[in-house]
């Protein structure tokens, strides 16, 4: 096996100073690509792709080679400020002063102090999405502190709650794509990988646009014909919110109407053949506790590990002790017979016949039951993917959304195996020179997969028991959710009170998020943070969120800030299948400007300040996994680099310490067959039929029955069902768009909007600060492109924009790019471009998911010309 440690050569040293090319990492979305930047005389002058990096191939986004201009901009923060108006408000005034770090630090230690002896519950931290190797500091630090409360704002909320648990539960990852090296058929229900910015983008941009050139047949389902429809071999228009009913009456024809399903994996892999009893339970062995199965060599029911999986029945019915049970596959086949193309029809607008043609097409290319020879290694071939992300899963019923379009995989054996639907890598060998970084999916209790620590911070299986909450989202009640819309919700008060939350949040540490701009209405967003007795925010520019904070710190962006790895976990930022594994360093290319500093090393001032250093660094020595000689020691005062310097050479041997990758940038090894096609090779097997959701709704309304709430029985069904989005159900005469926003590849949530660059660039693009509708219905109303109009909710909730008329929409959408629309002078190249989507969005449990908290990410609007074309 060999190892590549190679760099590219720097320039020498030219008479007039510097001139190097610094490896490194982007960070203006969380596909963290790998970067080289080059500094001539102290400035950077240019950012373009490492090509010794798998992790981007050497290739940028728009996003990534104008990353100088942010860097750069004048409008960036160079000192502390303290407001001096007590007052808050959205566009009141804070009196800023520049104060000295020494008073800054002097003033937050101190009322952290307080707050730890007190509570240290009431601390929360929160840090936006596009940061996530820069986790550890923060949750190091939170954790040290002793609080529950980490949040994440930005585009967390409206991320993944659903995309992420199912992908987890399913696949042992954050995410899915498909096999792009060998995939056949893809299916994209809501999704851009490989289209647009987010996971591993610019790797998948080459995989994806190989794949095409190949012959790949990509199908995208999605009320819009954006990025990755314009490059689709079909594009599938829908009603806004339905893409569930659409994949599962697909399942629908796959199982009942054409019968082409895996029987050897359902029976291995997934828990299709479990008894079932009338409770909705496993029926379990009386002596072991072990799920039983029908057991067709001896025609009696056993133990599921006693059994050979080719024996194990996955249809009939059966009796166990006196009682009528059925394997979980016979429910789930049942079951889909609910869902037939023409009731998904009359639901999603897609034809019954389209969806009968679209099932049979990917049924047939699945090629059940082949094989395929990858570097010597004889593995299984299915080379179909259905795929979704943040558009089908944007919804109340988001889980359900994303497990009928996986169930579409989980039927044909497509999951984890050559040409399927791929998790990002959850299998890892680990670097050959230590053994480090080891890691496959195993069966936990009942046999069922879990999913290992790389997901961090959010386990979505084994699912944690419901308690009283303790966190201010309630993800420890509601189990299953991972980002929660009370840090800002017009009800959190009753909410709290409600479900007995015993304190109240006083201090809010932020790290980058503009929540005022990223979670819903501004005026929900500005009442929950006008209850803060202390606002600290580590912030590049002013924005509409400082209105509210009372200290800000300058913090350095990713050209100037040091992290050991540039995404988090490091797998993260990997394209899926073959290929190379690589770790790369985020180093600063530029030095910090006037007062600036790097917020890791100043959470690490803070936490000696406040006593807790000890314990930050015990979480730092978990969350990193240190081992001896490289574990922190509990006195001792580190600096980040040296944290940095310690990871590394406990993941990659003394020789590979900070030094090493500061000249290198990264370090790569092979991967094998075994590692990107894990699941022949598992003996975890993952769940169609959800039997543990009965457990939990079960507890948690025991837990809340004292205060009169009883979680809805549809939210908790073993199988996935259709729950309509509140904006289905809005039937008042005018209000007949659904209105939805779609992430702009030029763009990474509203921060990029000050970049002059991007700017320029989204003003040229038609779509990008303008209203989407139908043409021929804008037509039917009198409306031309250009005229300026207003959307409207039912509750009086209104944005103004100018009107794009286009084919490209189906005719009951419109549609918003990213989350535009700032208001704030800290940031005038974005100020009064496009339309802010999020005023349109409640920010209240009534639209959250009551089974994971999703909050719902569309509206049902009346549209109103209020002015002419220019």
């Amino acid at each position: 096996m060999t190892i590549h440690l190679s760099r590219r050569e720097e320039k020498p040293s030219n008479a007039s100073g510097i001139d190097k090319w610094v490896p490194s990492a982007c960070a203006l979305c969380y596909a963290t690509c790998s970067i080289r930047a080059h500094n001539v005389d102290g400035v950077v002058i240019k950012i373009e792709g490492n090509p010794d990096s798998v992790v981007g191939k050497g290739k940028l986004c728009g996003k990534g080679v104008s990353g100088l201009m942010g860097h750069y901009d004048p409008n960036r923060l160079t000192r502390p400020l303290r407001r001096t108006n007590p007052r808050k408000g959205i566009g009141v005034d804070p009196g800023w002063k520049e104060i000295s770090w020494e008073e800054a630090l002097t003033e937050i230690a101190e009322t952290l102090k307080r707050v730890r002896a007190e509570d240290p519950r009431k601390l929360v931290v929160q840090r936006t999405t596009t940061v996530t190797a820069s986790r550890i500091p923060f949750h190091s630090f939170a954790a040290g502190f002793g609080t529950p409360n980490i949040a994440t704002a930005g585009g967390g909320l409206h991320c993944g709650n659903g995309a992420h648990e199912i992908s987890g539960i399913m696949h042992a990852s954050w995410s899915v794509v498909p096999d792009f090296a060998y995939c056949n058929y893809a299916i994209y229900f809501g999704a851009s990988k490989g289209h647009s910015a987010g996971h591993a983008s610019c790797s998948n941009m080459g995989l994806a646009a190989d794949a095409r050139a190949r012959g790949m047949k990509m199908v995208v389902v999605d009320p819009m014909c954006n990025f990755a429809s314009a490059k689709a071999s079909e594009w599938v228009p829908l009603r806004v919110g339905t893409d569930g009913p659409l994949a599962l009456a697909m399942c629908n024809v796959i199982v009942n109407e054409l019968g082409r399903i895996d029987e050897p994996y359902l029976q291995s892999k997934t828990n299709g053949p479990y008894l079932i009893g009338p409770d909705k339970r496993y029926v379990r062995d009386p002596g072991s506790g072990e799920p039983l199965v029908w057991d067709c060599g001896c025609n009696e029911a056993r133990p599921y590990t006693k059994v050979p999986s080719a024996s194990m029945a996955l249809l009939g019915e059966y009796r166990v002790d006196g009682v009528a049970c059925h394997p979980a596959f016979q429910l789930l086949k049942d079951h889909l017979q609910s869902f037939s193309p023409e009731a998904a029809e009359a639901i999603t607008t897609v034809p019954a016949a389209n969806i009968r043609r679209l099932a049979t097409e990917f049924a047939t290319e699945a090629r059940i039951g082949s094989t395929i020879v990858i570097d010597g290694v004889n593995v299984p071939y299915r080379p179909v993917a259905a795929i979704a992300f943040r558009g089908s899963q944007g919804h109340m019923n988001s889980t359900y959304n994303f497990l009928g379009i996986d169930l579409l995989n989980q039927l044909v054996g497509a999951a984890d195996v050559a040409g399927g639907c791929l998790g990002f890598n959850p299998a890892c060998n680990g670097f050959p020179g230590t053994g480090r970084l080891k890691y496959r999916p195993k069966p936990g209790r009942d046999g069922l997969m879990v999913s290992g620590t790389w997901m961090g911070y959010h386990y979505p299986y084994p699912m944690a028991e419901p308690r009283a909450p303790q966190n201010i989202g309630l993800q420890d009640l509601f189990v299953m959710g991972m980002n929660s819309p009370f840090l800002a919700s017009s009800d959190q008060e009753e909410v709290w009170t409600r479900f007995g939350l015993p304190y109240r949040p006083e201090v809010l540490l932020n790290f980058g998020a503009n929540m005022l701009m990223s979670m819903g209405t501004k005026e929900t967003v500005a009442a929950a943070l006008q209850r803060y007795k202390l606002i600290v925010s580590f912030d590049l520019f002013l924005n509409e969120t400082s209105d509210f904070v009372d200290i800000v710190l300058p913090d350095c962006d990713y050209l100037q800030s040091m992290d050991s790895r540039s995404t988090w976990p490091f797998i993260f930022g990997h394209p899926a299948g073959m290929g190379e594994w690589c770790w790369g360093i985020r180093q600063p290319a530029d030095e910090p400007r006037g007062e600036q500093r790097r917020f890791a090393d100043v959470l690490l001032d803070l936490a000696d300040r406040v006593g807790i250093l000890p314990d930050v660094h015990a979480a730092m020595n978990a969350s990193l996994n240190l081992e001896a000689p490289y574990r922190l020691l509990p006195d001792r005062r580190y600096s980040w680099d040296e944290i940095c310097d310690a990871e590394l050479k406990n993941n990659f041997g003394e020789a590979h310490g900070l030094g090493w990758f500061k000249k290198n940038g990264v370090i790569t090894w092979p991967k094998t067959p075994d590692e990107p096609y894990w699941r022949a090779t598992t003996e975890a097997r993952v769940p169609i039929y959800w039997e543990f959701m009965v457990d939990i709704h079960e507890k948690i309304n025991k837990i809340t029955q004292q205060c009169g709430y009883k979680a809805p029985d549809e939210y908790y069904d073993p199988l996935p069902l259709f729950n309509p989005c509140l904006s289905h159900e809005c039937k008042t005469p005018g209000f007949d768009f659904y209105a939805f926003y779609y992430r702009d590849t030029l763009h990474s949530n509203s921060y990029t909007t000050e970049n002059p660059w991007l700017d320029e660039a989204a003003r040229l693009d038609p779509y990008s600060y303008t209203i989407v509708v139908n043409r021929s219905v804008g037509e039917a109303r009198g409306l031309k492109s250009g005229d300026l109009i207003r959307v409207e909710t039912e509750v009086g909730r209104s944005v103004e924009g100018r009107i794009c008329l286009s084919e490209a929409i189906h005719p009951e959408g419109l549609g918003i790019a990213g989350l535009a629309g700032h208001w704030h002078a800290g940031m005038p190249v974005a100020k009064g471009k496009g339309v802010f989507f999020n005023e349109l969005l409640e920010l209240d449990f009534a639209h959250a998911s009551p089974q994971n908290l999703n909050l719902d990410l569309c509206a049902k609007v009346k549209v109103t010309r209020i002015g002419e074309a220019p």
